[in-house]
């Protein structure tokens, strides 16, 4: 019987493990689109932002937020494409009033901003952020109430990257070791 380990088949062996300890580009999962390093999911259904945010949670993601000037460009051109004219952000205000955060966790302040003129202004109360694709408003974002769910869609997120979850060590025989 041939050994894997044998020196014909080292340089395989090595590629093997090497490739498998690496993080691997993953596909997005059906229904979800791939750009740059996140895969996205579009839904059409009007909701306010807690459900947004949860909706997203439960699928093993986070409501929308835009990192860069690309990132927005990319969300507002999907947006036209979808028919969609406003959709929520992960970010908000609510825990103090202008400390704009965003993730789940609501614990990392923005890196990107793309306020429109005179926004945020929590005008009536406004703690959750919103990203409009209308000519007028061509992808600037706005505060809007949480409460708030006409017109406002869901875009999910999650990053398409993914680590290895374990790498094997083989043994003499060729085997995968315990």
């Amino acid at each position: 019987m041939t050994s894997l380990i044998e020196p014909k088949n080292i340089k395989s062996v090595i590629l093997i493990v090497i490739i498998g300890c690496l993080g691997v580009n993953a596909v997005c999962k059906p229904g979800w689109i791939e750009h740059s390093s996140s895969c996205y999911k579009f839904t059409d259904n009007g909701t306010n932002w807690e459900n947004a945010n949860t909706y997203c949670q439960g699928l093993g993601g986070m409501l929308l937020v835009i990192e860069s000037e690309e990132e927005n460009e990319f969300i507002v051109e999907e947006m036209r494409n979808s028919g969609m004219s406003s959709t929520w952000l992960g970010c908000n205000d609510i825990s103090m009033e202008g400390a704009w955060v965003c993730y789940p966790e609501g614990t990392k302040s923005m890196q990107y901003e793309n306020w429109a003129e005179g926004r945020p202004n929590d005008w009536n109360g406004q703690d959750c952020a919103a990203i409009y694709k209308y000519p007028e408003r061509h992808g600037t974002w706005d505060d809007r109430s949480c409460n708030d769910w006409n017109d406002m869609y869901t875009i999910c997120e999650t990053s398409s990257r993914v680590s290895a979850m374990s790498c094997y060590i083989l043994g003499p025989d060729g085997r995968i070791q315990p």
